[in-house]
């Protein structure tokens, strides 16, 4: 399909959804949803990986867009981007799981899921129903134990899975991936106690190395070690705002939330890039139109803050560092909504049609689609979206937060091959004109959604 034939495509599904058609002003442009996905997602950005210069620069590039539209700047030294500090203690060699008598197990064999100390050692203990873990043990789960399972682990020192076929589908990239020591720290932050709390390592082995274990004898010593060192780096968040006209402007503010960063770049694979176009490039390009699309039309009575979080892909520490230094009152933020992979449709929902994670915890969802959004519940409850995007972070304090999508589980998911050459730019630019409207009437309209009963998280 030409970029003609999706622009008209777009314009005629925009003008039958009626309530949010908008006028000449506000109205997304295809081309300008291509031109932003040809830099966020392109070969020059390496990925955008967490906490690298190129996520950096990526928020920069936000930050002058913003600058361009004339939103207020809300971050460092009067400018859009803010610098997060963040100290971790980083594995420097490939962690060794040895049990006596005599096995060995590391490299391909395991994923280092979790590590809470640099060394972890207890006796074999293998789990079953009704069994109550023994404090510092070695703990191995069933075999079909997944490991989001609820046995409470929590008195082990030490858990191992066996592989999954959705893990195993994703081996070499999870081997990949850099290996904390406990959680990393934002410097001169206080960490919440829920994470502090003392927790067990977790390690997933591959079939042949997990069935060696099972057949040693419950009481053997297992260890688990790994060289280490203390480092520091940084990660990047752009914020800005469009202030409101109302008197109660900065009361009741609305928060639009994407994160930029992505997975970078690795060294092994004929595609080196994990370019990330629909995940997050398509949501932080929502909420920039949004941004730049709002900013040309009739002031708005609510204040609206825009926020683009880094290092979402590594622990969420943008959205993190947002909530403990917040550029507004938590108190005062009425709702955010999070955009999280819009670039492709998903075909478990009608065509023309978005999904809102945590629908049934809020009447934030059905009253946005009273006035116009294509809204409907999440369409995969299993996969617990609603605590997987930044938007959990600022649930956790009580905010009304939950996220946009259209992500119908494609299996470019964390993958090279989620390109510019498969995002949907006809569906993507209708995703945003289609949310435009109803987020002009939310700011400005005087609703203040509400947590329904049972739906707002444990606070930490």
């Amino acid at each position: 399909m030409t970029i003609a034939c999706r622009s008209a495509f777009v314009l005629l599904a925009v003008a039958a959804l009626g309530p949010i058609a908008a006028s000449a002003a506000e109205r997304i442009d295809e081309s300008t949803v291509r031109a932003h996905m040809e830099f966020f997602a392109g070969d020059a950005l390496n990925g955008r990986g967490s906490g690298s210069r190129d996520e950096w620069i990526t928020a920069s590039y936000i930050g002058a867009q913003l600058r361009r539209s004339g939103l207020k700047a809300l971050g460092d030294n009067g400018g859009y981007v803010q610098t997060v500090e963040i100290d971790r203690t980083v594995v420097t060699g490939a962690p060794i799981l040895r049990i006596a008598p005599g096995t060995s197990i590391q490299g391909e064999q395991m994923w280092v899921m979790r590590l809470s100390a640099a060394s972890a050692q207890g006796p074999l203990q293998k789990y079953g129903a009704g069994t109550a873990v023994r404090p510092g043990a070695t703990l191995l789960m069933p075999a079909d134990a997944p490991p989001d399972n609820a046995a409470d682990i929590r008195p082990a020192a030490l858990v191992i899975w066996h592989e999954t076929a959705a893990r195993r589908a994703h081996w070499s990239e999870l081997l990949q991936r850099p290996i904390n020591v406990g959680r990393a720290r934002i410097a001169g932050l206080a960490e919440p106690a829920a994470l502090v709390q003392n927790s067990p390592s977790q390690i997933m082995l591959a079939a042949d190395a997990y069935a060696a274990v099972a057949a040693l004898a419950e009481g053997s010593i297992a260890t688990l070690t790994a060289e280490s060192r203390e480092t520091s780096s940084h990660t990047w968040n752009a914020v800005g705002a469009l202030t409101g006209t109302s008197s109660r402007a900065n009361d009741d503010i609305i928060l639009l939330s994407a994160h930029l960063d992505h997975l970078g770049a690795r060294d092994s694979g004929a595609e080196r890039i994990f370019h990330g176009a629909d995940d997050d490039a398509s949501g932080s390009i929502a909420v920039l139109t949004l941004a730049e699309a709002l900013a040309k039309g009739k002031p708005l009575k609510r204040t609206v803050v825009f926020a683009w979080f880094g290092s979402e892909e590594v622990g969420g520490y943008g959205a993190r560092y947002f909530v403990d230094k917040p550029v507004v009152p938590l108190t005062s933020i009425a709702a955010n909504l999070e955009f999280e992979m819009i670039g492709r449709p998903d075909p478990s929902i009608a065509p023309h049609t978005l999904w809102l994670t945590g629908w049934e915890r809020t009447n934030l969802g059905p009253q946005l689609a009273a006035h116009g959004a294509r809204l409907v519940a999440d369409p995969h409850p299993a996969e617990k979206f609603f605590t997987r995007s930044d938007n959990y972070t600022l649930a956790l304090r009580g905010v009304i937060a939950q996220t946009v999508s259209s992500f119908g589980l494609h299996a470019d998911y964390h993958q090279p091959s989620d390109d510019i050459a498969h995002i949907d730019f006809g569906h993507m630019t209708e995703a945003i004109q289609s949310m435009l409207a109803p987020i002009r009437w939310l700011a400005d309209s005087g609703f203040k959604p509400d947590w329904l009963q049972d739906g707002k998280p444990a606070a930490n």
